[in-house]
């Protein structure tokens, strides 16, 4: 039997936790597929609303809903107990408070896949602030090999933040994670950016969907990425640091392209440096100042973006400009989320 021509299996994973409100529009969005060959895994994370009974509800009807109940431990760990418990040869992360556009989703992965059955397929997400505001982020338009080998193209899909720390905007080979071991960190927020940092040193192929299916909700009430405090920066800088102290790979351009990717998040953390308390900040100054070589144009465009300021001002001041910056981005955002109310 020729494998190209085999049907993909796909295992979606989606953890739990307290989303009434929107878990069913998550669910129906993906149960319309015309694509059937998949398994859906609930990780209901100790829900103390209805979210246990809208899961129980939708796994009497459909046959390829698998539920874990556990006790609330966190994403992290949710994410891991689906992965142990997936089947499929791809896997899907989705967040339940988040939906698909599209019904033919599925169909065209498979499709995409069975072309050359790549360690990841990449996509892009549309942020959903209403129905009369969601922007595309459409950054794929700039990259001319939409698939082959991950490492002719890594420099492009990092500086374009394509490969970015997000587990919901990549379709990845179950057997990637397995034989790799890449499980979820526990007890850290933004536990994507070091999952995906780990990741990116065990991709050799790769591919891009070239529509986007994944409706990102934007400032939820209750949501975990809502909020930025103290342990949120100090986990993003821990991370970090990991990252730049692992070991360096044989191929020259699959380290600059880490090096970039970490690039891209040390700026997070300039950006809420503030955040920290006084104490924090001085503990970490020392890596935070020896850091700035990542501070180059070229590397990423989030890091262009601040290098435009950066040749005007000292390193403390961009720090306090950036501080700025964060604070007028929340407010707009909170101002598009009241105009929705």
């Amino acid at each position: 039997m020729d494998i190209q021509k085999e049907d993909v299996f796909f295992s979606i994973i989606i953890p739990v936790y307290n989303v009434e409100d929107y878990l069913r529009q998550c669910l129906d969005s993906i149960i319309c597929q015309t694509y059937s060959h998949f398994e859906i895994i609930l990780v209901n994370d100790g829900s103390t609303d209805s979210s246990l009974a809208i899961c129980v509800e939708y796994q009497k009807r459909l046959q390829n809903i698998k539920l874990i109940t556990k006790e609330n431990e966190g994403l992290s760990a949710a994410r891991n107990d689906g992965l142990r418990n997936a089947e499929g040869d791809y896997i899907i992360f989705t967040d339940s408070d988040d939906f698909w556009m599209g019904e033919t989703v599925l169909e065209e992965l498979n499709n995409l896949i069975k072309e050359g059955h790549p360690d990841v397929v990449l996509h892009e997400e549309t942020r959903f602030f209403s129905e009369k505001d969601a922007v595309y982020k459409n950054n794929q338009r700039f990259i001319t090999n939409k698939s082959g080998k991950f490492e002719d193209e890594v420099l492009n899909l990092v500086y374009y933040d394509l490969f970015a720390a997000s587990a919901w905007d990549k379709v990845i080979k179950r057997s990637i994670l397995t034989e790799n071991k890449l499980f979820f960190p526990l007890g850290k927020k933004s536990e994507d950016i070091e999952w995906c940092g780990e990741l990116i040193r065990c991709l050799k192929t790769f591919s891009i969907y070239p529509k986007s299916f994944y409706s990102y909700r934007q400032a939820r009430l209750g949501s975990i990425t809502s909020t930025v405090n103290e342990k949120h920066i100090h986990d993003v800088y821990t991370m970090v640091k990991k990252g730049l102290n692992s070991p360096y790979k044989e191929s020259e351009i699959l380290n600059q392209a880490i090096q970039n990717y970490w690039g891209c998040y040390y700026v997070v953390i300039l950006k809420d440096f503030y955040v920290l308390s006084s104490k924090m900040r001085k503990a970490v100054w020392r890596d935070i100042f020896s850091w700035r070589y990542l501070l180059k144009k070229g590397n990423n465009i989030k890091v262009d973006k601040v290098m435009v300021f950066y040749k005007f001002m000292s390193f403390r001041m961009l720090i306090f400009f950036l501080n700025g910056y964060r604070i007028k981005t929340a407010m707009s955002k909170q101002n598009r989320v009241n105009k929705r109310k």
